[in-house]
């Protein structure tokens, strides 16, 4: 067993029992399922290095994610692959066309929610990326932007400022209102972004 394996056979059940001890409160959840029960799936954004809640709160739910063709990646695809999700191969960083057309031709075999860490693989933190406004306008999807605060957590110092809930804290997870995209001009990508940015990061723990 190489290091990639004994780590992808460790890791999951670990994220289970950590995750299983964190209380979690859904807040404006009904953002979400109102569409749900409309039958209409979502892109969710989230920021890369909130993404541990998520985890372990849709695991099971076939919702697709994107996963870097990079080492990390791959131990990233293994995890979140034991967690029910679909996985889509491909970096918004350097192969950008080809992730979105990874992702494109997940949700034509399986039809489900997608989510998007949108400033990720590496950053800037806190800049999304412009892929979520071509696959929300391709696929007819609205962009759920999704937040997690946690009452206790370890900081990491990484590029994303990866945050990890220490056992047994509170985690408020806050569902956004949905953005709808109409357009893809150069001046409507412009405003989504700053819009959606803004929304992310300030006015979702306001309303």
């Amino acid at each position: 067993m190489n290091k990639l394996d004994l780590i992808t056979s460790l890791l999951p059940p670990l994220v289970k029992v950590w995750g299983k001890s964190l209380r979690y409160q859904r807040v404006e959840y009904d953002n979400y399922l109102s569409l749900k029960k409309q039958g209409q799936k979502v892109l969710f954004s989230i920021w890369h290095g909130e993404i541990f809640p998520l985890i372990y709160l849709h695991q099971k739910q076939n919702i697709i994610a994107l996963a870097s063709p990079s080492r990390d990646g791959e131990l990233i695809a293994r995890v979140l692959k034991k967690f029910g999700f679909l996985l889509a191969r491909g970096s918004s960083s350097k192969t950008g066309v080809k992730a979105l057309v990874s992702l494109l031709k997940e949700f034509k075999k399986n039809p489900s929610d997608i989510v998007l860490t949108v400033d990720g693989p590496r950053g800037p933190r806190h800049k999304i990326k412009e892929g979520i406004f071509y696959l929300a306008y391709k696929l007819k999807l609205p962009i759920i932007p999704v937040r997690a605060r946690c009452s206790l957590k370890y900081t990491f110092n990484s590029w994303d400022k990866f945050e990890l809930p220490l056992p047994f804290s509170s985690c408020i997870v806050k569902y956004g209102k949905p953005f709808w995209i109409s357009s893809l001009s150069d001046k409507d990508i412009s405003n989504y972004k700053k819009e959606l940015e803004e929304y992310m990061e300030n006015k979702i723990w306001k309303t």
